[in-house]
């Protein structure tokens, strides 16, 4: 309750909130971390009351604000029975309307352009990821704040007042901030772009100016049969095929859309092979370069080479380490099956296996950092656990010490450097042609994988292009089904991903296919 006695004030000022009389009004007050849009030059009563003022109205009108009083008659103000303020404020409809100069001078706000602040908003974060960046802000912003124009393929953001504190920037953004204007451009071309607002985050959704990718679905017949195909086409040059593992890394599973989000990533598909009893995958995995699954042998993969080149053939793959001046060549990559050499990355979910007869050796940064037994990697994309068996470990490595030196690196048979890479099988097209070979690749997997017809995911290649194809419906596919069914397209290379209850494509973030999704250990994400 406020109770006030009238009296005179001592001295009547006119206060120097009459210099803001006159001025053009703002559109907004940015005041304790929170936007209020003005209207006509005023705020309303119920925005006073959210930015802290105590209201009492009856013949006069009664403000109080930190300690602070104001009195209202006739639409003047007297605050603190010391400063007078004609013209202050208004009434209409019983709700008290003030101006906005008069608060912006009662709470000593600084102006920039249409905006009175206590404090620049604060840019904290930037992301730049799928075509999608996002400011991280202390406020929740207005779109009108936000000044972001395209010309010429060239984005640029201008947000007033600002200031940046963020750590990092993305690679292809400027930023500049001179502790009033916060202003980013952006190296890549767009066509267009679309903003939107998620409490502190402001979100610009960019759309390149070349074509990324492309989504088709169709219902097709083929052998009598309709079938419901979707199609994710997607041009290497502009488009990365990045194995993606679940929250939790190698062992662990989750349905196709929440590996994708987990990620970052809008579109893909399902992919290795797994062992349903560990959720560890069969196969080569390799992801931005770093090998997180092996397999010995002479097996049919999807590459993604560092220079954007893509395939689909048989490979083999050896990984190596050196420690200090021994080169060992890795059997296995993040499994629980005990080999001579194994190889464990921070990826790894589980516990490392515990056997007397290995040694293990901890790497950090390119160095040996430990000897002894570990439960799990260290945490960091240079940290590594390399088990060797003990009667290697004392032919070889005595003398091994922490601080020594760790390369690890991956050959193949034609010396290409790989980016990312997928292993599965069988192999079906190559060089335009089913396989010589057929009838032995069909022999090499079992489980009836390509002699049943069923549900199928495919990755093919065809005028340069990276095809992702799901197969449902109709009678489903065996092997010869898809072989023709491919090569009637023109397809060049084609390979089959693991199908059946796994087979799912997600598309802009949602299912395209119709199977109820399963839990898979690995996605191929199109990012």
């Amino acid at each position: 309750m406020i109770v006030v006695r009238d009296r005179l004030p001592k001295i009547l000022l006119i206060a120097s909130f009459l210099l803001f009389v006159g001025t053009l009004f703002a559109q907004f007050i940015i005041f304790n971390g929170k936007v209020y849009e003005v209207t006509n030059g005023y705020l309303s009563e119920e925005q006073l009351r959210n930015m802290g003022f105590n209201i009492l109205k009856n013949s006069k009108v009664y403000l109080v604000f930190n300690r602070k009083l104001i009195i209202g008659s006739n639409g003047d103000f007297i605050v603190d029975f010391e400063s007078y303020v004609p013209k202050a404020y208004q009434l209409s409809n019983g709700t008290l309307y003030v101006r906005d100069t008069f608060l912006a001078s009662f709470l000593g706000l600084k102006r920039l352009g249409n905006v009175y602040y206590d404090k620049p908003i604060t840019v904290s974060a930037l992301n730049l990821q799928q075509n999608e960046l996002i400011l991280q802000t202390d406020v929740e912003l207005r779109k009108e704040l936000v000044n972001v124009s395209l010309s010429g393929g060239k984005l640029k953001l201008s947000l007033a007042p600002a200031v940046f504190t963020g750590s990092t920037v993305p690679e292809k953004v400027r930023v500049t901030s001179d502790g009033a204007t916060v202003q980013l451009s952006l190296e890549n071309e767009y066509e267009d772009y679309e903003v939107s607002l998620d409490e502190k985050r402001f979100i610009i959704l960019l759309v390149p100016k070349e074509r990324r990718l492309e989504y088709v679905q169709k219902v097709e017949k083929f052998l009598g049969y309709n079938y419901t195909i979707n199609y994710l086409i997607a041009d290497p040059k502009l488009v990365d095929f990045v194995p993606l593992l679940p929250t939790g890394g190698i062992g662990k599973t989750a349905p196709l859309a929440n590996i994708l989000k987990a990620n970052g990533v809008l579109h893909g598909v399902n992919a290795n092979y797994f062992d349903p009893n560990t959720g560890l995958p069969i196969d080569i995995v390799i992801a931005n370069g770093r090998v997180l699954s092996h397999r010995y042998g002479l097996r049919p993969v999807f590459v993604e080479t560092w220079d954007d080149k893509v395939f689909i053939r048989k490979a083999y793959f050896d990984v190596t380490v050196r420690l200090g001046g021994v080169l060992l060549l890795v059997k296995g990559v993040n499994t629980p099956a005990v080999s001579e050499v194994n190889l464990y990355t921070e990826e790894y979910g589980l516990t490392i296996p515990r056997d007397a007869s290995r040694e293990y050796i901890v790497v950090r940064n390119g160095k040996v950092d430990s000897i002894g037994y570990v439960k799990n990697v260290p945490e960091g994309k240079n940290s590594y656990v390399v088990m060797v068996a003990r009667n290697l470990f004392n032919k070889f490595l005595k003398t091994l010490k922490a601080g020594d030196s760790f390369t690890l690196e991956i050959y193949t048979d034609e010396g290409y450097r790989i980016k990312n890479a997928i292993g599965a099988g069988p192999l079906i097209l190559q060089d335009g042609k089913i396989i010589e070979d057929s009838r032995e690749e069909k022999m090499r997997y079992g489980g009836g994988i390509p002699t049943s017809r069923t549900t199928r995911t495919i990755v093919a290649i065809k005028d340069g292009k990276v095809h992702l194809i799901t197969i449902e419906g109709g009678a489903g596919m065996n092997f010869d089904d898809v072989a023709k069914f491919l090569l009637e397209k023109g397809y060049q290379s084609a390979m089959m991903l693991d199908g059946g209850g796994s087979t799912s494509m997600v598309y802009q973030g949602r299912y395209v296919t119709s199977i109820s999704p399963r839990n898979i250990p690995v996605a191929l994400g199109l990012r």
